[in-house]
């Protein structure tokens, strides 16, 4: 069996780029299942190379996720994470799995309230974002980071984040009204309610509308009402 040109692990019985193929294939379609699972944890035993096998439970970890088996997602994809080392020259090959790996374990803990949990997976790709990802899911990214810090009350850091969050995503009415709070949480009412005024001729129409309102009648005083 042929070695495909992108896999630079240890086996060269060519099963565990094929194993690879194969689940990703279905994960993509997202069929992925236990049967999946239980071979990629065989392939471990065949792979010795240090980032290949964290790729495989990286892999583990996902599906567990996308199956809804968060505990078993977490245990994974945390000792995935802990497996990876960046200065063996195999990471690069790698590198689109492990960001995917620190930010499907940022959203499930972010999704459990666990932010202060969550912001650090969500950082350890930041120096890699824009080698893998577009920049719509940079923004994504960054919006979650921006609630996280806050939630933690690093709010200097949150705004960081905000800002560049509304950039990437392009100044959409989410980004917005995370820009809005975060210069609230800093202390800067001013541009505060500037990022309102644009949230109010922008995302009057939208689901989120009556909650920026409710914030900023709350926060801002005499300039947080609609021209």
């Amino acid at each position: 069996m042929s070695i495909p040109e992108w896999y630079t692990g240890s086996d060269r019985s060519g099963d565990v780029a094929a194993g690879i193929e194969a689940t990703i294939a279905k994960m993509d379609e997202h069929e992925a299942d236990q049967e999946d699972i239980s071979r990629l944890r065989d392939l471990q035993s065949v792979e010795t190379e240090v980032n290949w096998r964290a790729f495989l439970l990286s892999l583990v970890g996902t599906i567990h996720y996308d199956l809804q088996e968060l505990d078993q997602a977490a245990e994974a994809l945390e000792s995935a994470l802990v497996s990876y080392k960046p200065y063996l020259s195999t990471f690069d090959e790698v590198l689109s799995v492990y960001c995917q790996t620190c930010y499907t374990a940022g959203v499930l803990f972010y999704e459990r309230e666990q932010y202060a949990v969550a912001a650090p997976y969500l950082l350890r790709c930041l120096p890699y974002l824009h080698e893998v990802y577009e920049n719509a899911y940079v923004g994504d990214i960054y919006s979650l980071l921006t609630i996280c810090l806050n939630m933690g009350d690093d709010v200097e850091g949150a705004l960081v984040f905000a800002e560049a969050a509304a950039f990437a995503r392009q100044y959409d009415c989410e980004s917005l009204e995370n820009l809005m709070i975060a210069y609230v949480a800093t202390g800067d009412t001013q541009k505060a309610s500037e990022v309102f005024q644009t949230l109010s001729e922008r995302c009057r129409q939208s689901d989120t509308f009556q909650r920026i309102l409710d914030f900023a009648r709350q926060n801002l005083g005499e300039t947080g009402s609609v021209n």
